[in-house]
């Protein structure tokens, strides 16, 4: 499978992702990042900017699709993605105004002892669910969303044929 076959089956939201898989992608996108971040900042180019900031949309939709694929593997709906974004937002916005009644104005200040507990009760559930989607085992054989994941960790669904990738192998 060539470089560009294995990018578009990852950006690719259908089919399956396993553990091993995951761990892979989030460590690509963290390398991808931190190299676009480095350049970035060690040239102080602002035309740059468009770079940076397409390297970070490309980034978080691989991200968004290996979580989609992930939960798939999981036997959940992808639809959990959007729906856990919205939980995440409510979650923050009762956070902001718990934290501003009980800690004063100080929440606002970047670095501030109070604005720490503020981000710390923010990130609580984004860190909890990263972790449960990179240790959680995933539906042993086939399920809905495809095959189980190959050797690579990757399986596309029926449904994924259409993109010019090999079809997916039933197991």
């Amino acid at each position: 499978m060539t470089f560009l076959n294995r990018v578009l089956q990852i950006a690719d939201p259908r089919g399956r992702c396993n553990r091993k898989a995951l761990l892979g992608i989030a460590l690509a996108l963290l390398g991808l990042q931190a190299v676009a971040v480095a350049v970035h900042w060690f040239t102080g180019n602002a035309a740059l900017h468009f770079v940076a900031s397409t390297v970070e949309i490309s980034c978080l939709w691989i991200a968004t699709s290996a979580a989609i694929k992930r939960l798939h593997d999981l036997g959940h709906s992808g639809w959990w993605v959007p729906g856990a974004t919205l939980l995440l937002f409510a979650w923050m916005l009762a956070a902001s105004f718990v934290s501003y009644l009980t800690l004063g104005e100080s929440v606002a200040v970047v670095g501030s002892p109070a604005f720490m507990v503020y981000a710390a009760a923010v990130m609580v559930w984004p860190l909890a669910a990263t972790i449960w989607l990179h240790f959680a085992t995933g539906v042993e054989g086939s399920n809905k969303y495809g095959p189980e994941p190959e050797d690579s960790g990757l399986s596309l669904s029926p449904c994924g044929a259409g993109l010019g990738l090999p079809e997916p192998q039933t197991v």
